[in-house]
């Protein structure tokens, strides 16, 4: 029987406190291995400081936290050797080229001439910069700066990528390039911590997402669960002369609107008001081709759980 490996991050209470500012308030996290990992939440959630405590650079107030196997802040070094971080600003070399910047990081992390070559060409080609090795960074778009940026991470093939706010700024064209290059990271068993406030970028991206506000854990799981926490307050339906069908019917839906002949838009309470109104429609004859509820995404379970958040008046 084969044994499940340990997860890659587990922090257990994780808190970190500046004075009366609590940046972290008892994070509980399991992150398993070869995943890409969603943190999402606005700017002031506490992301940051997350990143910095995962990477022993700073201490927590209380809770444990284990990273690749290490306890943290102990094993800070251990952890960082296997890590890549690509943080929001990347801090390329200006006045050097993208070969010099990715053989230097190579020497850093101790390899050797010979290795370091075969790292960089490797980490290129994965990355898509084969042909840009000879620019300094001035020379290219800020989706290839962000390119240069991850695979410098990726030269010591670290176990996690940590990635802060990676698309902020990117086009469509570039963000997505960037997606597919992590995305075949994760593939290979590197995980992946990804930071973001683009709740549906991360909706499409990643296999596990965890909501923070105020440094506070609001939800966790796979995208689509989380979508379906989300309430539905309206239903498309389509079906032949659906438009003209309810204009006959006497209050089946309560409330609706013709967007074409064909496709009308009701109020509805709750998933089980779409069943409801499906029921009451099939028992009237009327035929429906498509039925959608609208309202289940990541955005609007995210706005519902930091609405559930909201402080009470003051007592």
């Amino acid at each position: 029987m084969a044994v499940a490996e340990p997860p890659a991050i587990q922090c257990t209470a994780l808190t970190r406190h500046f004075g009366a500012l609590r940046a972290v308030d008892g994070v509980d996290l399991t992150v398993p291995p070869g995943v890409v990992f969603g943190f999402l939440g606005p700017n002031g959630a506490g992301k940051t400081t997350t990143i910095r405590l995962l990477l022993g650079l700073l201490p927590p107030t209380a809770g444990h936290l284990r990273v690749l196997g290490h306890d943290l802040p102990a094993g800070g070094r251990a952890v960082r050797a296997r890590t890549g971080t690509v943080l929001e600003h990347h801090g390329l070399y200006e006045g050097l080229s993208a070969r010099r910047t990715l053989e230097f990081a190579a020497g850093a992390h101790g390899l050797g001439p010979r290795t370091a070559a075969a790292r960089v060409t490797e980490v290129v080609g994965r990355m898509g910069l084969a042909d840009r090795l000879d620019d300094r960074p001035q020379a290219l778009s800020r989706g290839m700066r962000q390119r240069m940026a991850v695979a410098r991470a990726l030269l010591a093939a670290p176990d996690l990528l940590i990635l802060d706010e990676p698309t902020n700024g990117l086009d469509a064209e570039a963000a997505a390039g960037l997606r597919a290059a992590v995305r075949d990271l994760a593939a290979g068993g590197t995980t992946v911590f990804y930071t973001t406030h683009i709740l549906g970028e991360a909706e499409r991206f990643c296999d596990l997402v965890t909501v923070v506000r105020r440094g506070r854990v609001l939800g966790t799981g796979a995208p689509a669960d989380l979508r379906r926490r989300a309430p539905v307050r309206a239903v498309r339906l389509e079906g032949p002369d659906l438009a003209a069908r309810l204009g006959l019917l006497d209050g089946v839906p309560a409330a609706w609107t013709a967007v074409a002949p064909e496709v009308v838009r009701a109020d509805v309470d709750g998933v089980d008001g779409v069943a409801r109104l499906v029921a009451a429609l099939a028992a009237a004859g009327v035929a429906l081709h498509r039925v959608e509820p609208e309202g289940q995404t990541l955005e609007a379970a995210f706005l519902d759980l930091v609405a559930g958040d909201a402080p009470g008046p003051a007592t």
